[in-house]
């Protein structure tokens, strides 16, 4: 339990004598009269040896419980990368690159939670489902950008992108992915402490800014109200 300061407040009266009492102990308590006292007292090398004890014993006693504490569970961005078919690019994915990707994020040996391929209905409110199913529509990941928060983009993809190249498929694995809690992805309900596995196609890799990944390309828009989807399915890996 944290301890509170708290002011504290003395009759009148009482002032005076408080203030002779601490001016008394200031006398008494200066680094030099300490000091004298200790080289007069033969009991001070007892004293120091009896504190030098108890640091070792308390440090020991440190190890002890720090060695007895459980493993941290793995951080969000570690990842482990379960195959990698390398691209054609003639650039590697480096840290602050965005890449326009596809993605298929698995969860339990297979059962699906969320994918830029559509072709799935997916929750629009609760437990409410779409009536027609979701259009394709890549998404632009920041290759190891692990500040900036991007709904539906854990530290894990982004960071596990990182050496791709154009055209390159990767399926890598994202140990407790999105944290303790439950989160629902448009698709399904994600366990806390979930492991996913992510199916990572390339299309595109710019470092100069979100255009260049849309270039020559009619239809698919970056997002907004006027969000175009036409043209998304039909992207295909280009340098």
């Amino acid at each position: 339990m944290a301890c509170i300061a708290r002011p504290t407040f003395y009759p009148a009266s009482a002032t005076a004598s408080f203030r002779r009492d601490r001016s008394r102990v200031a006398r008494v308590a200066t680094p030099t009269r300490a000091a004298a006292q200790a080289r007069d007292d033969p009991r001070a090398d007892d004293v120091q040896t009896c504190v030098t004890r108890m640091s070792r014993r308390a440090v020991a006693a440190v190890a002890v419980a720090a060695a007895a504490l459980p493993a941290l569970p793995a951080r969000a961005e570690d990842v482990k990368i379960i195959s990698d078919k390398e691209g054609f690019g003639s650039k590697a994915a480096k840290t602050g690159d965005l890449l326009l990707v596809n993605y298929v994020a698995t969860i339990d040996g297979g059962k699906m939670v969320d994918t830029t391929l559509g072709g799935e209905k997916y929750f629009t409110n609760g437990m409410q489902q779409s009536v027609q199913p979701a259009a394709a529509r890549p998404v632009i990941v920041k290759v190891n950008d692990l500040i900036t928060p991007v709904p539906g983009q854990p530290k894990g993809l982004k960071k596990g992108v990182e050496g791709m190249r154009v055209g390159g498929v990767r399926t890598f694995e994202v140990a407790d992915c999105f944290g303790p809690s439950a989160v629902r992805s448009p698709y399904a309900l994600i366990p806390g402490g979930s492991t996913v596995t992510y199916e990572v196609t390339v299309l595109r890799l710019s470092d100069t800014g979100p255009d260049a990944l849309f270039k020559d390309v009619a239809g698919c828009g970056l997002g907004g109200a006027n969000t175009m989807v036409n043209g998304c399915d039909s992207i295909v890996p280009t340098e």
